[in-house]
């Protein structure tokens, strides 16, 4: 199928087969199921549980440029009997249990990188600099490292001085 015709009809030709199939989607298979065991269920919760899933409507990705799809999921009639209340409380557990985000302070450096121009060559590059985090663990940038208490004072005097490419500074 051409890309024109995609994003015209927005189904691809898998999910069209499955809509001939006669497959449930998420929606209509939380609805069946809402009714049967007589608890509310969301179509998010039943995805773990789909037989199969296709691509659905496009829309502009991230970037602009570039064109997205959406997953829909599709069941069987006799999947969708086959889905517990126990099932799907085990699976409402199961994502409810995730661990706590490391709450412990800590204070370090790492590399910051800004974009400048070249005043002669007129190239944009990526320069280091030194940062300064103080704060909650699972908050710490990308690239962090740790320091005791003297040598952060020590970072803390050095924040903004330019890396070299390759320098790892010692505090």
């Amino acid at each position: 199928m051409k890309m024109r015709d995609y994003i015209r009809q927005g189904k691809s030709e898998n999910y069209q087969d499955a809509e001939e199939k006669g497959l449930l989607k998420a929606g209509e298979a939380a609805v069946l199921l809402s009714k049967k065991l007589g608890m509310k269920v969301s179509a998010a919760e039943l995805t773990v549980f789909a037989t199969e899933w296709h691509h659905a409507g496009v829309f502009k990705g991230s970037s602009g440029a570039s064109l997205r799809g959406r997953k829909v999921y599709f069941f069987s009639p006799a999947a969708v009997e086959k889905i517990t209340a126990a099932q799907l409380l085990a699976n409402r557990e199961k994502a409810a249990a995730k661990p706590a985000p490391d709450q412990r302070p800590v204070q370090g450096w790492y590399p910051q990188y800004f974009r400048t121009t070249d005043p002669v060559s007129r190239r944009m590059v990526n320069k280091a600099f030194i940062g300064i985090y103080s704060g909650p663990a699972h908050k710490a940038p990308k690239g962090f490292t740790p320091l005791d208490a003297a040598a952060f004072a020590n970072a803390e005097q050095r924040r903004g001085r330019e890396l070299k490419p390759g320098e790892r500074p010692s505090f």
